[in-house]
Order: C-alpha cells, then sequence, then structure tokens
C-alpha cells in the first residue's frame, strides 16, 4: 500500500511540472512577448530549462519510482530556474520574470514535497 502512495505522489509531481514547463513555453506569448527575434534573448534559458523539466516530468509520471535521481535535477532544474530569473539582465518583460519566479518556486516545492515524502516511507 505504501509503494502505491508513493507511486501516486511521485506521479503527480511528475504531472506537476511537466505542466509548469508547458506554461513556461507557453508564458512569454501569452503574457505579451515580443514576436521580434531578438526579443527571444532574455527567454531561451527559461524556455529551454521548461522544456527538460517538461521532460523529466513525463518520465516521473510514466514511472514514478523507476528513477530516482530525477526528483533531485527537477529540484536543481527549478532552482536554476529561479536564479536565472533572478539574475536578468537582457530587459525581458517583468510579468515574465515573475511568472518564472512563481512557476521555478511551484516546480521545486512540489518536487521537494515529493522527495521528503518519498524519503519518509
Amino acid at each position: 500500500m505504501r509503494d502505491l502512495h508513493g507511486r501516486t505522489v511521485e506521479s503527480r509531481a511528475g504531472v506537476a511540472a511537466f505542466l509548469a514547463g508547458v506554461w513556461l513555453v507557453a508564458a512569454p506569448p501569452v503574457l505579451h512577448f515580443s514576436a521580434a527575434s531578438h526579443a527571444f534573448r532574455p527567454y531561451w534559458v527559461s524556455m529551454g530549462l521548461a522544456v527538460v523539466i517538461m521532460l523529466l516530468g513525463m518520465v516521473r509520471a510514466m514511472a514514478p519510482l523507476d528513477v530516482p535521481l530525477v526528483r533531485q535535477i527537477t529540484i536543481g532544474l527549478a532552482l536554476w530556474l529561479v536564479v536565472a530569473a533572478l539574475l536578468r539582465e537582457d530587459g525581458g518583460t517583468a510579468t515574465v520574470w515573475l511568472n518564472q519566479l512563481v512557476v521555478g518556486g511551484a516546480v521545486a516545492l512540489s518536487a521537494g514535497v515529493a522527495l521528503l515524502i518519498g524519503t519518509r516511507r
């Protein structure tokens, strides 16, 4: 029964990470991202991290306990996303940067809670 609970928690955290990655990719256009090619420059790091977080979220959702190192990697990438938002140097839109901070924190929090629950079993 505990294994089922651990799989459910980890799978839900994976789905949350996947949806957060999808939102990070969709956020700049939705939040008035400029269509010019030079306007993409401030967001390439967050979009690249978002794609990796999405892929790791899919792995966590499909095989929750088979790859335990994915939790720590997801936490690291989410924290890197927060640091990249805090060290913004390329004049990006403040709304998108705030979104990046909030979503990165949420991904790190969900992965951290799943890690905490996984270690308590």
